[in-house]
């Protein structure tokens, strides 16, 4: 199997979008636009018709990935569970005015606190993200929920089989596997429910930090690890996070380069 051009999305904060739109109408470059709290708060109705105008014009995809620092849907104080479901909704409404149904968010598990109590995260979580599936299926949205900093996807996959339902889907990010989990990232994927993984976050690392090197060249075998996803049964969306617009080149010629 072949990756095109067109299969790609790439990490774009909504900052750099902003300044970056003719070079990205230029390039044609899908876009999962990250969306942070200041982003929430201060976007305007200008930048979003600008936005929807120069992807709609130029036939550029867009999804976007909400807000995640300082969120948790499984917190021990009950006023940041309800702030962290305020700010999936803000979202949300941000997906609507980017007419786009599909989101990332992460699973918000931190190992630290939660090191031999996950059963205790996902009971304090699920109210939460149950009142979010339902807003989800309400605006017709699809939730892609990824692991961030889980040790191995105990967490992320007991959020999709007890949620059960077609809003609700896996975003699994290789590299945050291969820094911060306690099992290789093809380990990790045999977890993963067939069917469940809706996309796929690419960068690479040493297995040291999540430092976001070029596809290629850190430790990641990507030939395999999409290989594997896909036989889960089901093709889910590529979407690769450089940290600069070289980078964006290399992994797109990295990417379109792979014979699967």
């Amino acid at each position: 199997m072949r990756i095109t051009k067109e299969k790609i999305y790439f990490h774009a904060p909504y900052g750099m979008l902003l300044s970056s739109l003719d070079w990205i109408a230029q390039k044609g470059i899908n876009c999962e636009i990250y969306a942070d709290g200041a982003a929430l708060d201060y976007y305007t109705d200008d930048e979003i018709g600008k936005i929807n105008d120069i992807f709609g014009k130029h036939g550029i995809k867009k999804i976007i990935h909400g807000p995640f620092f300082d969120l948790n849907p499984g917190s021990r104080d009950p006023k940041i569970r309800d702030f962290t479901y305020e700010r999936f909704i803000s979202a949300f409404n941000f997906c609507e005015k980017l007419k786009t149904n599909h989101i990332v968010l992460h699973s918000g598990f931190d190992p630290v606190f939660y090191k031999d109590a996950p059963d205790l995260f996902l009971s304090l979580s699920m109210p939460v993200w149950k009142e979010t599936v339902k807003a989800a299926e309400s605006k017709n949205i699809v939730i892609a929920i990824e692991n961030s900093i889980d040790p191995d996807p105990e967490v992320v996959v007991g959020l999709l089989r007890e949620l059960k339902s077609p809003s609700v889907e896996a975003c699994f990010d290789a590299g945050h596997y291969y820094a911060f989990g306690k099992m290789s990232p093809f380990d990790a994927l045999k977890w993963y429910p067939d069917g469940s993984i809706g996309e796929l976050h690419l960068s690479d690392n040493k297995g040291d930090f999540d430092t976001h090197l070029p596809l290629g060249e850190g430790n990641i075998d990507f030939r395999r690890l999409l290989s594997e996803a896909w036989q889960k049964g089901r093709e889910p969306i590529i979407t690769s996070e450089p940290h600069s617009r070289e980078d964006i080149e290399v992994n797109l010629n990295y990417l379109l380069s792979l014979d699967i």
